[in-house]
């Protein structure tokens, strides 16, 4: 357990290793530091309830089907956690590009907070967004490793990934600033996670790839109801007025439930299988509820 332990440490730590480096050299800006703290604890929101949670919960099966020698179970399980983690993170991801600054403006800018700030953390949220599938990916692709007691390569992989993040930053902060350091690191994140998923790929003969396909495609139509409300709304110049905060607040609303069922609206109609698990789950959950109580 010790020897699987200590490299699977440095690949679960690959992100926060890759933010710290993104601190540091954002010290070189002006707010920059701020700037990122304030955009990642609005990326991590998404990732933390979706993502991990996925992660943690299929890696029970993960491990019985490695155990057993069923890869090809465990290729339909990893298939089930990348479907059901996209098909949670795209619509948030594409949500955060197009409100981010609605967001930013209502829950931060108060006090010392300034416009301009709202500015910079917008920013620095787009350029993290960017990455946001793949934060979530790789937690699914590394539980996949773990379960087949492989540590090592998530370990070398992550390794990697912080040299590509170091080169990225500081090419990209040259141009971009603390902005470019944000997008380094969703960009060290998106290699991370096509390397870990060409590897795994290749050790499983596949991931049942054209089920993946349907899925991504299904997903892109059913994202395009939540970008023309949130482009819409995203874009009204009230968020640079002053006031009118009630109004805001229901002009984010509207964006968000306007987004959410034009969402699951399109996947009804496609009878979508994540839509079906996910409709599973709330139920599981509800009857442990009312059990309990």
């Amino acid at each position: 357990m010790g020897i699987l332990l200590i490299p699977s440490l440095l690949g679960l730590a690959v992100t926060q290793i890759n933010l710290t480096i993104s601190t540091i050299l954002a010290s070189y800006f002006q707010g920059g530091p701020t700037y990122l703290f304030y955009g990642m604890r609005l990326i991590q929101f998404p990732l933390g309830i979706f993502g991990v949670a996925m992660a943690t919960a299929i890696l029970p099966s993960l491990s019985s089907q490695a155990a057993r020698g069923a890869i090809d179970e465990l290729r339909e399980t990893v298939n089930f956690g990348l479907r059901m983690v996209l098909f949670i993170i795209l619509p948030s991801m594409i949500g955060l590009m197009l409100l981010r600054t609605p967001i930013i403006h209502l829950f931060f800018e108060h006090g010392a907070f300034s416009a301009l700030d709202t500015v910079g953390t917008a920013s620095a949220l787009l350029g993290f967004s960017v990455g946001l599938w793949a934060f979530a990916s790789y937690r699914i692709l590394a539980t996949a490793f773990y379960s087949l007691q492989d540590t090592k390569t998530p370990a070398i992989v992550a390794v990697v990934s912080v040299m590509l993040n170091i080169g990225l930053s500081l090419w990209l902060m040259q141009w971009l600033q603390h902005t470019g350091l944000a997008l380094a690191a969703a960009l060290a994140a998106i290699g991370n996670t096509l390397m870990l998923l060409t590897i795994l790929g290749n050790r499983l003969q596949g991931l049942l790839w054209k089920k993946l396909g349907m899925s991504l495609a299904r997903t892109g139509i059913a994202l395009l109801p939540l970008i023309a409300v949130s482009s819409w709304i995203g874009g009204s110049p009230i968020w640079q007025a002053a006031g009118h905060s009630l109004e805001k607040v229901a002009w984010l609303i509207l964006a968000l439930v306007a987004s959410v069922i034009g969402y699951f609206t399109i996947h009804h109609v496609f009878q979508s299988e994540e839509l079906t698990h996910l409709k599973l789950m709330l139920r599981r959950k509800i009857r442990k509820s009312s059990s309990t109580t």
